[in-house]
């Protein structure tokens, strides 16, 4: 199962899913899978790429200013990388800082180099061939996870900030020990030897936090002793200037992918001895992840030189290496991170993306990854999706519209000029028997008088539509959609005629209803007359006997 790692952390919420970070990372250490995207560690050179280039800043390097706060206002000693002259515009006046909150003693790291440049020049005098820097953490990640082949070319030294750590116990033991620098690789290179491995932005953002005005502290210099020339370790070409004046045959390898590129094509066996001095950052050190990039590298340069001559005036207190027994070897692990993946997997993979043959492997990059070759090696492993493909993704919606339109019940065609260019399965069964001239006919008649219902007489049945008609954009041709209505006017006529049917028949009921009332009209009114006459005779009748008592 792959870790996360516990360097470069991730943030789900910012991701977008640009894959921006994935293009940019040497290594693809970078997995997005179930809507999750995270750095894997055990992949991770952490150069700090993806840090850099995200635009969402969903990627992040941890930090560790709360350790920091529990170690200051206490003696603690510190080991300051030479960048840090071309990181902070008042570089002294950030010594006499740390002066205040505990520090007892300040140390450039380039003591440190100046440990490591001897040891370079003793180790390549014995060599045989080739051999590669080993200062840059990780320039040593890269052939440890990935040419692991090659360990044996690395040279067996520590990097400056591990000789200076020891110079520092050498000089204070157990007291607490801190280092800052550009680097992010040097939070896990540094760990068992340092107490906190702090960025030059971390102690930016410390001071930003705690309301710090630095103008309010005094200048103060490193404390000595001072290297000689091994200030210029950050610039490119900065180990072998440090040599000084030794005839080294060289070369110098910046940027990871470069050193990549450099690494597939060795051929250790038909070089003699020389050195390659080889940085993960282009312009090294001074061109690190967590270096301001307000000003470009040549006035980083400048800065760092000035400084350079500045300090360069006190010679007499310079460091004898000769004075002091340090344990300068290092061994390295072969930590390979090259997944072997059956050839049968990712040809699976290659089919379901519609990728059977090399003319459909695009090799866009738009996933992130080189080739898709590659892609489908990551989703066998479980560190991508097929999703990822924008051309796949294409494809589908492509295959998926087509079918909505070739599917529809309503019949489609789309016409240009003189010549129909696609008809839908509708159209074919609307039109069976029907030319393709038959057919233009009809389109171009429905086409001509778009906003009014069509009676037409298609294979001796009438029917009814409504047409739906567009342009296509870059002149694509006209599209008709038949709006069959048929069912709806059939209905409406139907309708019509029970309605006039039972109009007819309410005003019949009616009449016979009037006719009705007349004749019971009549026959009351007869009834009512003779009773009215019966009951004058019997009342005459009764008056008449009334009066003959």
């Amino acid at each position: 199962m792959m870790k996360q790692s516990e360097y470069i952390i991730s943030n789900d919420a910012n991701c977008k899913y640009c894959y921006k970070c994935l293009r940019n990372c040497p290594v693809k250490a970078i997995s997005f899978h179930d809507e999750k995207s995270f750095v894997i560690e055990e992949e991770c050179v952490l150069c700090g790429t993806c840090v850099n280039v995200c635009p969402q800043h969903a990627k992040n390097y941890r930090r560790d200013l709360d350790i920091f706060d529990s170690i200051v206002k206490k003696p603690f000693v510190l080991s300051v990388a030479p960048s840090v002259y071309a990181y902070f515009d008042q570089p002294f006046k950030v010594f006499d800082l740390f002066k205040s909150l505990g520090c007892v003693y300040i140390s450039e790291t380039a003591v440190g180099a100046q440990f490591v440049t001897d040891a370079y020049l003793k180790q390549l005098s014995n060599a045989n061939g080739p051999r590669i820097t080993t200062s840059c953490p990780v320039i040593v990640n890269i052939v440890e996870k990935y040419f692991p082949q090659y360990l044996g070319y690395l040279m067996p030294v520590v990097s400056p900030a591990i000789a200076h750590s020891q110079f520092l116990g050498y000089k204070f033991g157990d007291l607490p020990r801190v280092f800052i620098g550009p680097c992010v690789a040097k939070k896990e290179e540094l760990k068992e030897y340092y107490n906190l491995v702090l960025t030059f932005e971390e102690i930016e953002e410390w001071i930003q936090k705690e309301g710090i005005d630095i103008d309010d502290y005094t200048e103060k210099l490193p404390d000595a002793p001072y290297p000689e020339r091994t200030r210029m370790y950050p610039v490119s070409g900065g180990i072998l200037y440090s040599a000084d004046k030794q005839r080294l045959e060289h070369i110098v390898v910046e940027g990871a992918e470069n050193f990549i590129e450099f690494l597939e094509k060795f051929e250790p066996s038909t070089h003699d001895k020389v050195i390659i001095e080889a940085s993960s950052c282009i312009g090294g050190c001074l061109n690190g992840p967590a270096m301001k990039k307000d000003t470009n590298i040549l006035v980083r340069k400048n800065t760092l030189t000035r400084y350079f001559k500045m300090l360069s005036d006190n010679a007499d207190k310079r460091i004898n290496t000769s004075n002091y027994e340090l344990n300068l070897t290092k061994h390295f692990i072969d930590k390979n991170a090259r997944i072997q993946v059956p050839e049968e997997q990712i040809r699976e993979v290659l089919h379901l993306l519609g990728k059977d043959d090399k003319t459909k492997e695009l090799n866009c990059t738009g996933c992130g990854y080189e080739t898709c070759y590659e892609k489908a090696r990551a989703v066998v492993i479980g560190k991508a999706e097929k999703d990822m493909c924008f051309a796949y993704l294409v494809e589908i919606v492509s295959s998926v519209s087509y079918k909505v339109v070739d599917e529809t019940p309503n019949a489609i065609v789309i016409f240009k000029g003189e010549r129909i260019t696609y008809i839908n399965t509708a159209t074919k069964a609307l039109f069976e028997g029907y030319s393709d001239e038959n057919i233009l006919e009809i389109c171009k008649k429905v086409y001509s008088k778009r906003y009014k219902i069509h009676e037409l007489y298609i294979n001796s049945r009438k029917v009814y539509f409504y047409p739906k008609t567009f342009e296509l954009p870059s002149d694509g041709g006209n599209v008709v959609l038949f709006v069959d209505i048929t069912e709806m006017v059939l209905q409406k006529e139907r309708m019509d005629e029970i309605k006039r049917k039972s109009i007819q028949k309410i005003e019949e009921v009616l009449n016979d209803q009037m006719k009705l009332a007349q004749d019971i009209a009549g026959l009351l009114g007869e009834s009512i007359a003779e009773t009215k006459s019966h009951f004058l005779e019997f009342k005459n009748y009764m008056e008449d006997n009334d009066a003959n008592l």
